[in-house]
């Protein structure tokens, strides 16, 4: 298999870290046309779980606003959005930003002035060339149900075509801007690499719920090499720290007909041989990944660990942070108590439950892997039909419309409400620890979790074993 193209668009990143001077960034501007009465920036504030942030600002009558927000790190992407429309930017701190648009015509009107105005106006030209960034990944995902050699064909036609477009309208941009874009791209192409044995074979099966077959293997050798500790504020870049040797040891082991590695070998190599900081970041999140699917005993002793090779981490006391909320969610536990507020209206509290098992589902609309277990739990629904349970669907969905329209097409029962206006930060996701999804929750006629990380309801086996003592 030849990659001769993509190892063409490799790049030398030995310094990627811009240089800055303050930790916010400021965007004043005017919006003719207004379509609502104000404008908002949103974005997550860490490395390594989603922490959302939202800053809003009121337009004045004339259409003016000013807004000010904090940022850490060189380049983070930052979502700005006006109604119903929405444009992204990259900015570094100490950016000050003056922004014009007309909202009848949002994309194409864009303007920057100010520090950052050349980066700004990039990613605005981007915008009407391909859409956001993150489309990018889309758009190789879509390639995965292709063969191999057709896959590489298409992702390095569609690497070229960035690069083009950067060579052609970046010569305003500073190096250390230029940098960050390359290897944005670059990181993305090589993570839909190490993605492409499982999205092919989702593709193949028509389902979520696959066994790869060794032949689905194939690219993931093929993929470089690349650790740089100066790259860890590209984001494609993290996420090619967190899945490398996973994905590797994932594909030698189904190669050689043996058992999927577990992660203690994946963390070995992982802190043995990459660069500090990435080490430290790919363990970090790491321990974070596990605390969703381990026992509290178990959890404690993952933290010890990383505390041990990491004693002056600064993620330290944010997992220790996540611990304490799984300890609040785990089996024994009181359930922690919200008022459903039902696609009809109507309004309960859980605890009004009591007497009955709840299964509680975290769900949304444009989650693939949440999508892809609802025909199990309509099979879970089906088999406990008048049964004591009740199947309660919380959904983060921000778009109601969207929440409802899934809701009927794939004619799932239960009770259903969405969490607040939706999005990570409503307040049941908050009480409940719901940092992911799909995210269940089993909880016993007591209104008491039943167990630590319940499983989904493709699991049915393991799932009905728990349910059914619950019945007796």
């Amino acid at each position: 298999m030849k990659l001769s193209l993509i190892i063409h668009f490799v790049l030398i990143l030995s310094s990627c870290t811009a240089t800055f001077a303050g930790s916010s960034v400021t965007l004043n501007g005017k919006i003719r046309n207004p379509i609502s009465d104000g404008i908002s920036v949103s974005y997550s504030d860490s490395w390594i779980g989603y922490i959302p942030i939202t800053i809003a600002a009121r337009l004045d009558k004339d259409g003016n606003f000013s807004l000010t927000f904090p940022l850490e790190h060189a380049f983070d992407e930052i979502f700005n959005s006006h109604g119903n429309q929405m444009t992204e930017l990259f900015p570094e701190p100490g950016d000050n930003l003056e922004m014009t648009l007309d909202a009848k015509n949002f994309d194409s009107t864009i303007h920057y002035t100010g520090k950052g105005a050349a980066e700004a106006n990039f990613i605005a030209k981007h915008m009407l060339f391909s859409g956001m960034s993150r489309q990018f990944g889309a758009l190789l995902n879509h390639y995965c149900k292709d063969s191999a050699d057709s896959f590489i064909a298409e992702i390095n036609a569609a690497m070229k075509k960035e690069i083009d477009f950067s060579d052609a309208n970046g010569q305003q941009l500073s190096p250390s801007f230029k940098k960050y874009w390359k290897a944005f791209f670059q990181y993305h192409v090589y993570n839909i690499m190490l993605d492409y044995a499982l999205y092919h074979t989702i593709s193949q099966q028509h389902s979520y719920a696959v066994k790869i077959p060794k032949e689905n293997y194939s690219i993931t050798s093929e993929v470089t090499v690349k650790f740089d500790d100066d790259l860890l504020h590209v984001n494609t870049y993290r996420y090619y720290v967190g899945k490398y040797y996973g994905e590797q040891l994932n594909a030698k082991a189904a190669i050689n007909d043996k058992p999927k590695i577990d992660d203690a070998e994946e963390v070995s190599l992982s802190y043995k041989n990459m660069p500090p900081k990435s080490a430290e970041v790919y363990c970090a999140t790491n321990v974070y990944n596990r605390l969703r699917r381990e026992t509290v005993a178990e959890t404690e002793n993952t933290i010890s660990t990383f505390r041990y090779r990491f004693p002056e981490s600064t993620y330290l006391p944010w997992l220790e942070e996540k611990l304490a909320m799984k300890k609040k969610v785990a089996a024994g536990s009181i359930a922690p108590d919200f008022i459903i507020n039902n696609t009809d209206g109507k309004s309960m509290k859980l605890s009004d439950l009591r007497g009955k098992i709840v299964y509680l589902d975290f769900w949304a609309s444009w989650c693939g892997p949440c999508m892809g277990e609802m025909p199990s739990a309509k099979k879970l629904e089906e088999k406990y039909k008048d049964k004591n349970i009740v199947f309660l669907y919380v959904s983060i969905d921000t778009d109601a419309d969207s929440w409802k329209k899934a809701i009927d097409k794939l004619k799932i029962d239960g009770i259903h409400m969405r969490d607040g206006e939706g999005g990570w930060t409503g307040h049941v996701a908050t009480k409940y620890g719901v940092n992911g999804i799909p995210a269940y929750f089993l909880i016993g006629k007591d209104g008491k979790f039943v167990m630590t990380n319940t499983p989904r309801p493709s699991d049915i086996e393991v799932l009905s074993k728990e349910i059914d003592m619950l019945m007796e």
